[in-house]
């Protein structure tokens, strides 16, 4: 993306878009999938082994939903790929203990359930629907999905930046969830407040605790060094609490300061850390780093607007109102972004604190112009869940 003297130079522009791209665009929350009825069960009470091969044809991935789980002291269960490459386990009545589960994703069209049990005799569980995946979650990028890149692509792997970054980038995640009939990926990041590991994300993301005991926060989705093909290591943690969505003039799934806040279970921020929301109002001029997981891919950063690297990306409007959002509430900037780039912190660069939350792409008044919300009005909204700064 280019833009001179703080506005969108658009004489100049291609705006490369998959389909025919409304006002925000990009301000969606990316569908990889749907949920799909699926019967099966163990013996009630259940032996002391017993094996589910889970399989729906075609699927890139699988995510299964347990309902009534309830194991005995002692016993576990565990979800894993055929060649055990990647391993869940859950114990009792799952993470919220309530027998409701949403197990963390199994790559490819068949997941194995087997449950250990030391002498038998619990309940079990009940499978009644499973998330099929109609995309690759293992992929650098995850088509289809709308673009709002104008001229040509500023988007670096994370490494390529890392000094600058200084760390900054270790608190964002990748979230899938379930909502709906639908499997969808958006981007969130751990910031300081007065819960242990609060995340925050947008509102047209997800907004209920239903949604958020399906959560699945990966962290460190990045590629190890700048234009490499090696992966860092990943963790993954669950939802927990609901805490707040936005309640400032909300109309319909964009709109008001689209926020969501809730918590993470396991504690990442303890080794992720995290960000710091300001209320200090944003200054036309000021560079950014926008940091996210475009398409759901590896997490990258918009440092420069343009690949030459000519144009750094940097605030363009202030105190704005588009589409939906509250009045003057809105932070425009150039930098390049794609579906599943809902929920990303903009980060000023000389303080390294995040001055708004990304949710519009293309907005109406400029199809090269993404927008966030201003922290200083979410800060405002949430109270005290926040721990939100002046400088």
């Amino acid at each position: 993306m280019h833009r001179r003297a703080g506005f969108v130079w658009l004489a100049v522009l291609t705006l490369v878009v998959l389909g025919t791209a409304p006002s925000w665009a990009n301000g969606e929350r990316l569908k990889v999938g749907d949920v799909k009825p699926y019967a099966a069960e163990t013996p009630h009470p259940y032996p002391r082994a017993w094996t589910d091969r889970v399989f729906s044809p075609g699927a890139e991935f699988i995510r299964i939903h347990f309902s009534g789980l309830h194991l005995a002291d002692g016993d576990s269960l565990t979800v894993s790929s055929p060649d055990r490459s990647q391993v869940w386990t859950y114990t009792g009545r799952g993470p919220h203990g309530n027998g409701d589960v949403w197990a963390f994703a199994i790559d490819g069209d068949t997941a194995i359930v087997e449950l250990h049990g030391s002498r038998g005799g619990g309940y079990g569980y009940r499978i009644a629907e499973i998330g099929h995946g109609t995309v690759n979650l293992s992929s650098k990028k995850n088509p289809p999905s709308l673009d709002v890149v104008c001229g040509t692509d500023g988007r670096e792997d994370v490494a390529c930046h890392s000094s600058a970054l200084g760390g900054l980038e270790q608190p964002v995640a990748r979230l899938l969830f379930t909502s709906g009939g639908g499997q969808y990926l958006c981007t969130g990041w751990l910031v300081a407040g007065s819960n242990n590991s609060t995340l925050m994300t947008n509102n047209h993301c997800f907004s209920t605790q239903s949604e958020t005991s399906t959560l699945q926060a990966m962290f460190n989705y990045q590629r190890t060094t700048c234009g490499g093909t090696t992966n860092a290591t990943t963790t993954t943690y669950g939802g927990g609490t609901f805490l707040k969505t936005n309640s400032l003039n909300r109309r319909g799934k964009k709109g008001g300061l689209d926020y969501t806040l809730c918590t993470l279970l396991g504690n990442p921020e303890s080794t992720k850390g995290e960000l710091t929301a300001t209320t200090q109002a944003a200054v036309q001029g000021d560079d950014i780093y926008f940091i996210q997981h475009p398409g759901g891919g590896l997490k990258e950063v918009g440092y420069w607007e343009d690949a030459a690297h000519t144009s750094r990306c940097e605030v363009d409007t202030i105190n704005q109102t588009y589409g939906q959002s509250a009045s003057g509430s809105q932070t425009g900037y150039g930098c390049d972004s794609e579906g599943g780039s809902s929920g990303s912190p903009i980060v000023k660069t000389t303080t390294g604190r995040v001055i708004a939350l990304h949710h519009y792409g293309g907005v109406s008044s400029s199809p090269c112009l993404n927008s966030g919300t201003q922290l200083s009005k979410i800060c405002t909204d949430a109270g005290s869940l926040l721990s939100c700064v002046s400088n």
